[in-house]
């Protein structure tokens, strides 16, 4: 080869190179590197605003499940405002729940005797149960610490209940149906049936009976014991909802400090932790972030409620194949397990409008449970809507061997649907409800009362606005889990 020749491939090479290499980088260059910025660091508006996003997307998350602690907390401070904190103060609706207490899905069909107790503050505490309670203590998250009553270990024979801290490492002593809450706050919820009466159902043996109930330290002598108090609810206009501003941070700060470390598993705790709720530190979001968590606090209720509304595309809320009416446990167990996964949708759906979930809730208990079919929608598939007439049609022998009811509540919360008539609830108690010849019921719904509905069997509405009928069966039988017993769908009539 000449030096002419060599010099020319030489060349020729040199020109080659530079373009094979280029293409060599840009075919190894990693799925990643080609999806962002060319494998550069971001605009910093950019990465600003991205981290912003996530923040709320975040504090949304947050919202969602911590609602049911935050669900629990709404109660507890209301009550302490409108009656007094102590482990010896008990409310007691004594003239029964109606629409001026604002708390979810509250039942007034039965005497309620709700209070929360601090073992932070108290240590281990005892809980004299009276018989024939239908009840539960739950922890801050309304996780089931018991139920109490027929279901419970009691039997419906009332018993010691003793309440351990989740931190208490002492002596057990004997006698005691013992039990360890993972919060130190604690919910006692009882309910006492009330007898029939002719015009009304009588509560006077209902609210005897919740006044039997004792809550004392267990270390106490009888001597050092503070007397119980029972102040009334009834009539009162009472705010025990869930904060709706950006007090819901403030307060679920507060729990997270109050509370041991095992109340909170370590994921959820990281989450709370990237928008500034960590125990024991300062919380001081930005101004910018403080805006966040007001818009997580606007848009997140309106996510569930969304959810709530569109329904499950699984069908698993329906309780029948052939009518409207919901579980809102979706078929679940009472802690909203599927087979494989944590329901965390149907959950926040059912603390945005309720509370108290427990076994009995959910088992096929018979003849000691409770079930609530809930319909929202009327027998065409349109939402219920106050400004329009409704009759509801229930069958003769009602499953449900201590009572049934139908109630009405607002969809956004839970709260009762006040109008006038103050108690939206119908129910087998009362015995000046009229049946029809073959014991069958109808009732009727609508902002006026139509001309051939009785007072009794009539529930006023609010005009304009949607509404959700709950039918109640207390002590629940085999004919409602087989289904030969069903309610009908309700039917607008005009």
């Amino acid at each position: 080869m000449t030096v002419r020749s060599l010099t020319v491939l030489l060349i020729a090479a040199a020109s080659v190179l530079p373009a094979s290499a280029v293409l060599a980088q840009q075919a190894a260059a990693p799925p990643l590197v080609e999806q962002i910025n060319h494998g550069n660091w971001l605009p910093q508006a950019e990465a600003e605003s991205l981290l912003d996003d996530l923040f709320y997307q975040r504090a949304v998350y947050a919202y969602m499940t911590m609602l049911p602690a935050m669900n629990t907390i709404g109660m507890r401070d209301g009550s302490a405002e409108a009656f007094g904190k102590g482990y010896n103060i008990l409310p007691i609706w004594k003239d029964r729940m109606d629409s001026r207490a604002w708390i979810p899905t509250p039942n007034g069909d039965v005497i309620y005797s709700l209070t929360f107790l601090d073992l932070k503050e108290t240590g281990p505490l005892v809980v004299a149960a009276p018989p024939n309670v239908i009840g539960m203590f739950t922890d801050l998250f309304q996780r089931t610490i018991t139920d109490v009553g027929l279901i419970g270990p009691d039997r419906a024979r009332g018993g010691l209940y003793l309440l351990l801290p989740p931190d208490y490492e002492g002596e057990v002593p004997q006698g005691y149906f013992a039990f360890k809450s993972s919060t130190y706050n604690v919910m006692l919820f009882f309910r006492t049936v009330m007898a029939k009466g002719t015009t009304a159902p009588d509560p006077k043996q209902a609210v005897a009976l919740a006044e039997q109930t004792r809550i004392y330290p267990l270390w106490a002598t009888e001597k050092d014991t503070k007397p119980m108090e029972f102040p009334n609810g009834s009539g009162k206009r009472v705010n025990m909802m869930y904060p709706v501003d950006s007090s819901y941070w403030d307060k679920l700060k507060a729990f997270v400090d109050q509370e041991p470390i095992s109340a909170i598993d370590s994921e959820l705790r990281g989450v709370l932790a990237s928008i500034g709720i960590v125990k024991g530190q300062p919380f001081t979001p930005t101004d910018k972030q403080r805006e966040l968590l007001d818009k997580a606090v606007e848009t997140a209720p309106k996510m569930i409620l969304a959810n709530r509304q569109i329904g499950r595309a699984d069908g698993r809320n329906l309780y029948y194949k052939d009518r409207q009416y919901e579980n809102v446990w979706a078929g679940a167990t009472s802690e909203w397990m599927q087979s494989t996964y944590l329901d965390v949708d149907q959950r926040a759906g059912f603390f945005q409008i309720a509370f108290s979930s427990a076994p009995a809730m959910v088992m096929h208990t018979l003849g000691a449970g409770s079930k609530y079919p809930t319909a929202r929608r009327d027998a065409n598939g349109d939402f219920l809507n106050g400004s329009n007439s409704y009759k509801l049609h229930l069958p003769p022998n009602a499953p449900a061997a201590l009572f049934w009811a139908v109630t009405l509540y607002n969809i956004t919360d839970g709260t009762m649907v006040e109008t006038p008539q103050q108690m939206p609830s119908i129910n087998s108690l009362n015995e000046a409800v009229v049946k029809n010849a073959d014991g069958s019921i109808d009732l009727w719904f609508g902002p006026s009362k139509p001309a051939d509905a009785p007072d009794t069997n009539f529930i006023q509405t609010v005009n304009d606005r949607n509404f959700i009928a709950t039918v109640r069966l207390y002590g629940t039988g085999v004919e409602f889990f087989d289904q030969t017993w069903r309610p009908d769908d309700v039917v607008k009539i005009n």
